[in-house]
């Protein structure tokens, strides 16, 4: 039975402290040990006199106990996916430090623009920004109820006795909803992890039925080598959101796991509102409650829904076909036009251009603030595009996409920088946003390094951690031209940097030994790197290698911190 949010708030009878609403790493979490994390949270937060309170919790269990806390308090939560820091109009003014620096920001009550300061405003969250800057969204718990009644209705049933993990970030309004806040509502556990990569589904299979709330990012990436069969019998249902699921990764899914994956359409603005499953099915099918219809001239969608409150209509940022009040197909993005020397350009007219050419896979354009107001473009290359790049070189590349597009574009608007990409960058909801296009054209704000999503201790000199390589590594550039590989290096370099930080008593870099580098790693790899630290000797003994491959391994000999400028044998 679905419950309200706001009875649970206040305490369901019907849910005793032995009832179970997780599964943590270490064993259930029950409703009882919850409740005792929400009254820590309350009783830190009563002193912040700020009525909005912006908080970032990675782990899912922390996150919901904050949020319940504000709640409780009758404050707004403000959540972001890149954390309080990142996010726009929302900018710590100092506040309760200890509460910052657990994921909280407070002193932010001055920052909320004006239109969303409104009584019985629960939750503020942002848009991607995948076609511009960021904006604010207000939720009231009875639109968030709306939605969860809404998913209910439509896969309750399938769902249930399920265990729900989710790969995707729950500070969005879809791994929120979805991933955390429906299980909450129903009664039905969720895993207190978010999983980034799909082998530790294997080991949740053996015990649980599992829901996954994921997205194209994670099902494009799914390896051959998991317990197929194992997964095919224990998953019920299979959620994705964030952009269209490519029809060959939905085939692939099908394959796979002997069922299709559920698509799930929506904005910030509406939350979830329509779905289809693929690849029997391309167009998509309206909510309960949930009507379509489309302006006329422009056929630009709108959208009415029980989750915008009253009458409201959404105009969506896509043109549409509508086929009946509760069914569409969905055509390009709406235009986005930007002004350059006092002209308006049509980015998406670029793009749409440049990927007419047989080389072009993938364009995106971005207005460069730092660049005098110049245009760059961020495309992706096909076989034959990348086999141009890599024997005639990027210059070659760049006047043979611009010959192409002179006709189309004026002068002013032609893209003034390029960059070459083996995919585009993506955020946790599978969203291209401006932001991450504009960090490609500033080496400042590349990455040197790679994401670390889980770091284990084996034993006092052993540690794992399991690295994301991110698509706009700052050493991918030039390495190589179409077909970006991890340098030998900075895989080197990135073991003794995580070793100085993880084992005390590491010298001075001294040399390699019994390096090999076996297997390439790519942009958008999940890799395990191991250390041992050897401290007799003063060796460090790293592996990099993933569910496909072991991929290098080696010694990094050192010299001892009390022998500096001694001789050092290797052994």
């Amino acid at each position: 039975m679905l419950r309200p949010l706001s009875s649970l708030l206040t305490g369901d009878p019907a849910l005793d402290g032995d009832r179970p609403l997780a599964l943590g790493p270490d064993g259930p979490l029950g409703w009882g040990d919850f409740r005792r994390q929400v009254a820590s949270w309350r009783q830190r937060l009563a002193a912040v006199s700020d009525g909005y309170i912006a908080i970032h919790q990675p782990d899912v269990n922390d996150f919901l106990a904050c949020l319940w806390a504000i709640w409780q308090l009758r404050k707004t939560a403000v959540v972001s996916t890149t954390g309080f820091r990142n996010t726009p109009h929302i900018v710590p003014t100092g506040g309760d430090r200890g509460a910052a620096d657990n994921g909280i920001a407070s002193g932010v009550d001055g920052s909320i623009p004006a239109i969303h300061r409104q009584a019985g405003t629960a939750l503020l969250l942002f848009t991607s920004g995948s076609s511009g800057a960021p904006q604010v969204v207000g939720k009231t718990l009875v639109q968030l109820d709306a939605e969860l009644t809404m998913l209910e209705t439509l896969w309750g049933e399938s769902v249930a006795d399920s265990l729900f993990a989710n790969m995707v970030s729950h500070h969005h309004m879809y791994g929120l909803p979805f991933g955390l806040l429906w299980p909450l509502a129903r009664g039905t556990p969720f895993f207190t992890r978010t999983i980034h990569y799909a082998e530790p589904l294997e080991s949740l299979a053996r015990e649980h039925r599992l829901t996954l709330v994921t997205s194209p990012v994670q099902l494009q990436n799914l390896p051959d080598n998991l317990d197929w069969p194992q997964l095919q019998r224990r998953t019920a249902r299979i959620f994705s959101a964030g952009a269209a699921l490519p029809a060959t990764t939905a085939a692939r899914c099908l394959a796979l796991f002997v069922r299709p994956v559920t698509e799930i359409y929506g904005s910030t603005e509406t939350g979830a509102v329509a779905w289809r499953e693929q690849p029997g099915d391309h167009s998509w099918h309206c909510l309960p409650g949930v009507v379509a219809t489309s302006e006329i001239g422009t056929r630009q969608l709108r959208i009415s829904s029980p989750t915008l409150g009253g009458e409201q209509w959404q105009t969506m940022a896509d043109l549409a076909e509508v086929h009946c009040p509760n069914s569409f197909d969905l055509g390009a993005r709406v235009d986005r036009i930007v002004k350059i020397g006092g002209k308006r350009i049509s980015l998406t007219a670029i793009e749409t251009a440049l990927a007419s050419h047989p080389w072009v896979a993938e364009a995106r354009l971005v207005l460069l603030a730092e660049r005098k107001e110049r245009l760059g473009a961020v495309v992706a290359l096909t076989a034959e595009g990348n086999a141009v790049l890599i024997d005639r070189g990027r210059l070659a590349i760049n006047k043979c996409l611009l010959r192409h597009i002179d006709r189309c574009v004026e002068r002013i608007g032609l893209p003034r920088y390029w960059r070459y990409v083996a995919k585009m960058p993506t955020n946790s909801q599978a969203k291209t946003t401006a932001d991450d296009l504009a960090g490609l054209f500033i080496d400042e704000r590349q990455s040197r390094f790679a994401t670390v999503i889980e770091l284990q201790e084996l034993a006092p000199d052993h540690r794992q951690l399991t690295l994301h390589i991110p698509h706009n590594l700052y050493y991918f550039a030039g390495h190589f031209p179409g077909n970006p590989v991890l340098p030998g290096v900075v895989q080197t370099h990135w073991a003794i940097h995580h070793a100085r930080e993880l084992f005390a008593g590491i010298g001075d870099f001294v040399g390699l030994e019994a390096v090999k580098f076996q297997h390439i790693i790519r942009p958008g790899a999940v890799v395990t790197l191991d250390l041992q630290w050897h401290r007799e000797r003063s060796k460090l003994q790293f592996s990099y290698r993933s569910s496909r491959a072991q991929h290098s391994s080696g010694r990094i000999l050192f010299v001892p911190a009390h022998s500096a400028g001694g001789e050092v044998r290797g052994r």
